[in-house]
C-alpha cells in the first residue's frame, strides 16, 4: 500500500494511479495543509480507477462525530469501503474535537445500520502491546504502526506489539531513509529511531547514490516486516508524483535488491 496526498484543488491527478498501485492510503490534510477532501478523492478513484482500492484516513482533529459519519456515508455510496481512524497531527498543535476511540466505536456501530454495504475500520497504533490491545478491544479491524526506516528495527517493533496469529492485521508504515536530514526530520515527528549503523551508512553514501540506496533499504524493511508477521507495509511520506512514479518504478526494479541489515 502507498500513502498519497489529495491535490490542493480538484483535478485529474488520481488517474496517474492507473496501472500502478492496487491499494492506496489517502491522507487527511496533514500538517495543516488543506487539500481536497480525502473522501471525495477516494470516490473519484473508485469511479475512474476501479482497480485501485482506497483507504481513507479519518482524522478526528477538527471534526465531530456527525461530520465524520456524514463523510463516511457519502464515501460508502461511492464504493469506498476502508477507513483508518487516526487522532491527527500533534505537531503543529491543532484542536482535537473528537476522541479516536469514540469514532471507531461509532463507525463499528454504523456498520450494522448500512447493511448490505460493508466497510472496514482501522486505527493507527503506537508500537506498545498495551496500546495495541486496547485498540483491538475498542474494535479496530486493522492497524498501522511506525513509520520505520531501518530493517534492524522491524523485529523489535513486532515484539513490542506482541503480534500473534490471532491478532488483526497490522501494516508497518515505511519511509525510505533518503538522507541524514530526512532521517532526522522523520525521527523528530515520531518515526522509529534508526540504528547508528544505518545512520552512518546513509551519511557515507554519495549524495548521487542515496535515493537508490534508500529504496534498497525500504525493500529490506518490507522483507523483514513480512517475516516478522506484519500484514504488509505502507509506503509513506512521499509526494504524489514520487508515489506514482519513482516509488513504483523502484519497487518493480529487480536490480534494486533489499538491504537486509
Amino acid at each position: 500500500m502507498v500513502e498519497v496526498n489529495p491535490p490542493r484543488l480538484p483535478g485529474s491527478s488520481h488517474l496517474a494511479l492507473r496501472g500502478r498501485w492496487q491499494r492506496v492510503l489517502i491522507t487527511d490534510n496533514p500538517f495543516k495543509q488543506v487539500r481536497v477532501s480525502p473522501y471525495a478523492f477516494a470516490a473519484r478513484i473508485t469511479h475512474d480507477v476501479p482497480e485501485v482500492r482506497p483507504t481513507v484516513v479519518c482524522s478526528t482533529r477538527d471534526r465531530n462525530i456527525l461530520a465524520i459519519e456524514s463523510e463516511v456515508r457519502g464515501a460508502l455510496g461511492n464504493g469506498v469501503a476502508s477507513f483508518l481512524v487516526v487522532q491527527g497531527d500533534m505537531l503543529p498543535e491543532v484542536e482535537h474535537w473528537s476522541n479516536s476511540y469514540e469514532i471507531v466505536e461509532h463507525l463499528r456501530t454504523l456498520q450494522q445500520s448500512v447493511v448490505p454495504l460493508e466497510f472496514e475500520v482501522g486505527m493507527s497504533t503506537r508500537s506498545k502491546a498495551w496500546v495495541f490491545r486496547r485498540r483491538i478491544d475498542i474494535g479496530g479491524q486493522f492497524f498501522t504502526t511506525g513509520p520505520c526506516m531501518d530493517p534492524d528495527t522491524v523485529d523489535a517493533c513486532a515484539e513490542r506489539l506482541g503480534l500473534s496469529n490471532g491478532a488483526p492485521p497490522v501494516y508497518l508504515e515505511l519511509s525510505p531513509p533518503f538522507s541524514p536530514a530526512w532521517i532526522r526530520r522523520l525521527e523528530g515527528v515520531g518515526a522509529l529511531p534508526v540504528t547508528d549503523a544505518l545512520r552512518n551508512r546513509v551519511a557515507a553514501t554519495p549524495q548521487a547514490d542515496q535515493r537508490r540506496f534508500a529504496w534498497s533499504v525500504a525493500k529490506g524493511v518490507a522483507q523483514r516486516a513480512r517475516a516478522a508477521g506484519f500484514a504488509g507495509v505502507v509506503l509513506m511520506g512521499l509526494r504524489f508524483e514520487t508515489a506514482t512514479g519513482e516509488a513504483y518504478d523502484a519497487w518493480q526494479d529487480d536490480r534494486i535488491e533489499p538491504v537486509a541489515e
